[in-house]
């Protein structure tokens, strides 16, 4: 079994061929980036992250089961607009 160290590790990445090279950076970049990667924006313009994303969409759900939500009539109500059924 190899030790794993930096020399040994950038040794084994130069002995890649420049697709597999290219592969590996390519999926490090996207790992790095995928809890960082702003994916949606809140109605305030504030950036939100994949997982923040998630956790309001998690939020939203246990909203609804406990029945914190307004039918969209209620809220065009409210809102002064006027409800149509589609």
């Amino acid at each position: 079994m190899k030790h794993l160290n930096a020399e040994s590790i950038y040794h084994e990445i130069v002995l890649l061929s420049d697709t597999d090279r290219d592969k590996l950076y390519n999926r490090m970049r996207n790992d790095f980036y995928k809890d960082t990667e702003i994916v949606a924006y809140t109605s305030a313009g504030d950036a939100l992250t994949r997982e923040q994303y998630k956790q309001r969409i998690n939020t939203g759900i246990e909203q609804c089961k406990q029945g914190e939500s307004i039918s969209l009539e209620v809220l065009s109500k409210e809102l002064g607009y006027e409800y149509a059924d589609l």
